[in-house]
């Protein structure tokens, strides 16, 4: 007879379970709101010449190198980019894990949603190009936040809930992840395509979002993709496979065409005493 072992899931069923409680979802989205807010403060008070100031200083006797590494975050982390990068981390993770590659896109996809809905709300004018001598080409009304930035912070924040197992993998996870944040964000500001307010801006919204989102996740989707994967079809078919199996031995016994003593039998003889011998002991 095989005895199958119950499958468990191997994925952690919740991201950060300290942070289940519905106050976070509130606290986040009353960060989101403020930071809305305050772009709309700025934008209606018009031109900064300190916030601008900075974006100037920075386009003097800009750097080969820096300005080669900006204009590759720019494109490797735009629209384009992004997705594609979020498709390739998602596929490598459904490897290990259905549940953790679901986890890392809906993390990285609420914090870079977050920041094109505050984008729509805000509708800030970008630096004017000439004054900052831009090395890339963006207009409209789309500078704040960065939505490079934030999908940065996303996927650092993605990261560190899925992948890192021990407390020091995540801690040095989330060093790298606070560089990589940082480094967009100067990117963005050394090819004059944002002011400060806007990069800054992006950390709340989407670190915002992200926090809003765990409760929604631990609470009401990770539970269910838990069970499923508990009663899984494979999961079913063994244990089907394992009740098919003990029926027909059982069959075997019952219609005398076994030709050998089942366990049970053993049993049986060893507390039954052969015939003419009594149970006690003389």
């Amino acid at each position: 007879m095989i005895h199958n072992k119950p499958q468990t899931p191997t994925t952690p069923e919740r991201l950060w379970p300290h942070l289940r409680s519905w106050w976070w979802s509130g606290l986040g989205a009353l960060v989101f709101a403020a930071t809305v807010a305050i772009g709309l403060a700025i934008k209606a008070s018009g031109p900064k010449p300190a916030e601008l100031g900075v974006d100037i200083a920075l386009a003097q006797d800009r750097n080969p190198v820096l300005s080669a590494l900006s204009l590759a975050i720019h494109y490797g982390l735009g629209p384009l980019g992004a997705v594609i990068i979020l498709v390739l981390a998602c596929l490598i993770l459904v490897r290990r894990s259905v549940n953790g590659a679901l986890a890392f896109g809906s993390v990285v996809g609420v914090g870079w949603l977050a920041s094109a809905i505050a984008k729509y709300l805000v509708a800030r004018m970008r630096p004017p190009s000439d004054t900052v001598h831009a090395l890339v080409h963006e207009q409209g009304l789309t500078s704040y936040p960065s939505g490079h930035t934030a999908f940065a912070l996303a996927l650092a924040c993605a990261f560190v809930l899925v992948v890192p197992r021990s407390r020091r993998a995540k801690a040095v996870s989330m060093a790298a992840g606070a560089v990589f944040v940082a480094l967009v964000a100067f990117s963005r500001l050394y090819l004059g395509v944002h002011y400060p307010s806007d990069v800054l801006a992006s950390v709340f919204i989407a670190g915002a979002a992200i926090v809003a989102w765990l409760p929604v996740w631990n609470h009401l989707i990770a539970p269910r993709f838990t069970k499923q994967a508990r009663l899984s079809p494979s999961s079913r078919a063994q244990g089907r496979t394992g009740r098919v199996e003990q029926t027909g031995e059982a069959a075997l016994h019952s219609d005398g065409r076994d030709d050998g003593p089942t366990s049970r039998d053993c049993q049986i003889q060893e507390r039954t005493p052969p015939i003419g011998e009594s149970k006690e002991n003389p």
